[in-house]
C-alpha cells in the first residue's frame, strides 16, 4: 500500500467527523463537501492547512470545545506528525517532521509516479479528444489525452474521451513548430505549458536552453542524475545493506524530499483539470530544487556522493528524483527527449 500524507489526512478528518455522534448525517455530509484540507498558501505555517473548525463552529446541535480536542488529536496521531496548531482564524494547520519526507524515499524509488495513489477517490474525468490533429491547439489534446490515460491507468480513476468536432487549423502551423523543435520537444511544449501558450507560440522560447523552460530544466536534471551516477537503480544497489536518512539535514534536502512526496497532489490536480500540465509543473518544480541543491553542494567537484556514511542517504534522495522524473516523462509521452551532451 501507498498513500500519500494528504490521503491519511483525510482519513483521519473523515473518521474523526463520524465519530461525533450528535452531528446529523446530512450535516457531516456537506461539511465534508465543503471541507478544505491542502498544503497552505504559504510554506511557513505548515504542510497541510484545513477550515474543518470553522464549518464546525456555525453548527449549534454540537460542541464546539469536544469536537476541536477530536479533531486536533485525530491530526495528532498520523505517522511523522510534529505539530498540529489550531490558529486564531480557526484554522488548522499541520506540519511533518522532516524525517517523515525522508522515511518516504525507499518508497519512491520502488513506485515512481504510481507513489501514493492508493485509496485516491475521484469522479470519472471527461477528456477532450480531438477529430484531427491539424494545429497546435489539436495536438495538444492528442498529447494530453494519452497523458491522461496513463494516469488513469496508475491512478484506476476512470477517464471518458469526448471526442471534439472536426475544425480547421488556426494558430501558428503545427508543421513550423515540429520543423523547428522537433515533433516530440513540441509535444513536450505544449504539455508542459499552460494551455494557453499556444495563442503565442514562439519556436525560440519553446525549447530555449533556460531553467526556466521545462522543456531543457527536466531533461537536463534527468541527464546530470545520470551522470552523477544518482539513479534509482544505484540507489536501489547501495540500500541493501540500510540507509541511515539522519545525515540528511540540509534544508535543500528536506525541502526536496518533501516535494517527491507531493507526487500524488500533482496527479490529483491533472486529473481533476483533465490537464497533464499539472504533473509537467510539479516534474518542473522537482528539477528546480534539485539545480539549489545542486549550487549548494557542487557534487561533480565536491565530496557530496562519495563520503560512505553519507552517500547511501544522498543517492536515495537523487535516486527517487530520478525514479519520479523517469516515470513522469513516460506518462506525459516525451520521454524520449535527452539533453543536453
Amino acid at each position: 500500500m501507498s498513500i500519500s500524507y494528504l490521503n491519511q489526512a483525510r482519513k483521519a478528518l473523515k473518521t474523526a467527523l463520524e465519530d461525533i455522534e450528535a452531528l446529523p448525517d446530512a450535516v457531516r455530509q456537506e461539511i465534508l463537501k465543503e471541507a478544505v484540507l491542502r498544503p497552505p498558501r504559504e510554506r511557513s505555517w505548515g504542510d497541510l492547512s484545513t477550515n474543518i473548525l470553522i464549518l464546525l463552529k456555525s453548527k449549534q446541535e454540537i460542541s464546539f470545545d469536544s469536537i476541536e480536542k477530536s479533531l486536533v488529536s485525530a491530526f495528532e496521531r498520523l505517522e511523522g506528525m510534529d505539530e498540529v496548531r489550531h490558529e486564531g482564524n480557526d484554522y488548522i494547520n499541520i506540519r511533518y517532521r522532516p524525517e517523515f519526507w525522508l522515511d518516504q524515499l525507499p518508497l519512491i524509488i520502488e513506485k515512481g509516479a504510481a507513489y501514493g495513489l492508493d485509496g485516491m477517490t475521484l469522479e470519472a474525468v471527461a477528456v477532450p479528444m480531438p477529430a484531427e490533429v491539424n494545429d497546435l491547439l489539436s495536438c495538444r489534446q492528442q498529447v494530453n489525452a494519452a497523458a491522461m490515460a496513463e494516469l488513469s491507468m496508475l491512478s484506476g480513476i476512470d477517464i471518458e474521451q469526448e471526442e471534439l468536432p472536426q475544425r480547421p487549423a488556426v494558430g501558428f502551423p503545427l508543421a513550423a513548430a515540429i520543423s523547428r523543435c522537433t515533433e516530440v520537444k513540441t509535444h513536450f511544449a505544449l504539455i508542459a505549458n499552460p494551455a494557453g501558450f499556444i495563442d503565442a507560440f514562439s519556436p525560440i522560447l519553446a525549447i530555449d536552453r533556460t531553467y526556466d523552460n521545462p522543456v531543457f530544466a527536466i531533461p537536463y536534471a534527468r541527464m546530470m542524475l545520470g551522470r552523477l551516477g544518482a539513479t534509482s537503480e544505484q540507489a536501489k544497489a547501495e540500500a541493501k545493506n540500510g540507509v541511515d536518512m539522519s545525515v540528511l539535514t540540509l534544508p535543500e534536502e528536506v525541502t526536496l524530499a518533501r516535494g517527491l512526496c507531493s507526487g500524488p497532489l500533482a496527479v490529483e490536480r491533472a486529473l481533476k483539470a483533465a490537464d497533464g500540465f499539472h504533473l509537467a509543473a510539479h516534474l518542473q518544480e522537482l528539477s528546480l530544487l534539485f539545480f539549489r541543491l545542486f549550487d549548494i553542494v557542487h557534487p561533480v567537484s565536491s565530496t557530496y556522493l562519495t563520503v560512505l556514511e553519507a552517500r547511501p542517504a544522498r543517492l536515495q534522495l537523487l535516486g527517487a528524483l530520478d525514479a519520479v522524473i523517469n516515470d513522469g516523462v513516460r506518462v506525459l509521452g516525451v520521454d524520449m527527449v535527452k539533453e543536453y551532451a
